[in-house]
């Protein structure tokens, strides 16, 4: 009963300390020119802050930061292409514009493309960056009076300009921002919290449910097993052990003793009393586990042992 209430309180503490971290990310970032730069804030903010309060620990080595740099590389990569991509559509609109495109037509064109096009590109922060780039472009360009080279390049210079600086500026705000009230808030909870449920950001692969990092429908099931003395894959390596490309198996973790290998690469051993967590193929399960059983003298793998588990299927 004490654990629930606490839980309780503890997850109301959350919200408000998400709502007070949007906000921050928000009126802190308003100076900012460009108007793509609140946006990227609010987002780059809830990013950094739910990583923090889902941190087993408090980040006191530099190993512990890494994480948030790989989770921010990629982002400033997607901001910078979901940015071009706004930049290349207005351009292009606003010079058929020029030449006698329907200022309308243009405006539905450029803001149509713009967010059908950023949406493809992976770990967008927001597909607004590129709408607003896009569209700021096309609203300067369908002023000139002619195709001219020199004001198209100036006037497209102009514009990535004031965008991306204020987007970056924004972005890195956003995230600092973040990181500031997530270690506050993280101080007042007794556990980390991993259910997050923002959709403005893709996950860190760490923090999704095990169906989304990896996954598996009614043909694969979830198998536990025990490496047997005297098993086929017993003192081999997991790229020996034939298990990835004879039986369509992919191990996800080896526990031994007290210690645990989650996503074992190809050289890691096999030993006996190894407990395996594998993903299997549901027609080729049974024969797969046959690996782990040490086999009869006439070379039928044993039924005794009870080293395997029957297999479950993941839901």
């Amino acid at each position: 009963m004490i654990r629930w209430q606490r839980e309780k309180y503890e997850k109301a503490w959350l919200r408000l300390a998400r709502a007070i971290t949007v906000g921050s990310a928000y009126v802190f970032t308003q100076f900012i020119p460009g108007l793509t730069s609140s946006f990227v804030a609010i987002f780059a903010s809830l990013l950094s802050f739910d990583i923090f309060v889902a941190l087993e620990r408090p980040p006191l080595r530099f190993s512990d930061w890494e994480q948030f740099f790989v989770a921010l590389r990629p982002r400033i990569l997607s901001t910078a292409i979901t940015l071009g991509k706004g930049v290349l559509v207005g351009a292009v609109v606003g010079v058929l514009a020029i030449l006698g495109l329907t200022p309308w037509m243009g405006a539905i064109l450029t803001s149509g493309l713009a967010y059908v096009w950023a949406a493809t590109t992976r770990h967008a922060i927001s597909t607004f960056v590129s709408v607003i780039a896009g569209l700021s472009l096309y609203e300067r360009l369908i002023n000139l009076q002619a195709v001219e080279t020199l004001p198209i390049i100036q006037e497209t210079l102009s514009v990535i300009s004031l965008s991306a600086g204020g987007t970056f500026a924004g972005l890195i705000a956003g995230w600092a921002i973040g990181l500031v009230t997530g270690a506050v808030t993280r101080l007042f909870l007794s556990r980390p919290y991993r259910s997050l449920q923002s959709a403005a950001y893709e996950l860190p692969l760490e923090m999704r449910p095990f169906n989304e990092v990896l996954p598996v429908g009614d043909r694969s099931f979830l198998v536990t097993a025990t490496v047997e003395e005297g098993a086929p894959v017993a003192h081999r390596s997991l790229a020996e052990s034939g298990l990835k490309e004879r039986w369509g198996a992919t191990i996800l973790s080896i526990k031994r003793a007290n210690d645990e290998l989650v996503m074992p690469k190809g050289q890691a051993v096999l030993l006996p009393g190894d407990q395996v967590v594998l993903l299997a193929q549901r027609d080729l399960s049974l024969a797969m586990l046959d690996q782990f059983r040490p086999a009869k003298p006439d070379g039928t793998p044993s039924e005794a042992g009870g080293g395997t588990s029957a297999p479950s299927p993941v839901r």
